[in-house]
């Protein structure tokens, strides 16, 4: 019943340690990609992933935000984003509401805060 909803992985991968992704997150956002055209392009969601992350002040990622990490990675990948274009340009995009939410501290704070270049969009 649920074999057309797996990711595909049958084993363990040593990426997880590249883009830090939680396994329910990792099939979930394969699924979200295939749904608005970029499944052909999930390694680059992946790598997105964990730029985002970094950007984002490498922030705890269980769920909800491990999501808004992946809302923004497809976000920026659907773009053709680069950090350096959200930095420099993101008072003028229209985030994903994920990501709205989370700096506007709808889901609390991390630890440490936002990072300041974020805090200026």
């Amino acid at each position: 019943y649920y074999a057309p909803f797996e990711s595909g992985m049958n084993a363990p991968h040593t990426e997880v340690y590249m883009h830090e992704m939680p396994g329910g997150q990792y099939s979930n956002l394969q699924q979200q990609a295939k749904a608005v055209g970029l499944g052909d392009r999930f390694d680059e969601v992946k790598v997105m992933y964990r730029r985002v992350n970094d950007m984002f002040g490498d922030i705890v990622k269980v769920t909800p935000s491990s999501k808004v990490v992946g809302d923004m990675a497809l976000f920026m990948v659907q773009n053709h984003l680069t950090e350096q274009d959200v930095l420099e340009r993101g008072h003028a995009m229209d985030f994903p509401g994920s990501v709205v939410e989370m700096f506007s501290g709808d889901l609390g704070q991390p630890y440490g805060g936002f990072p300041k270049k974020l805090q200026k969009i």
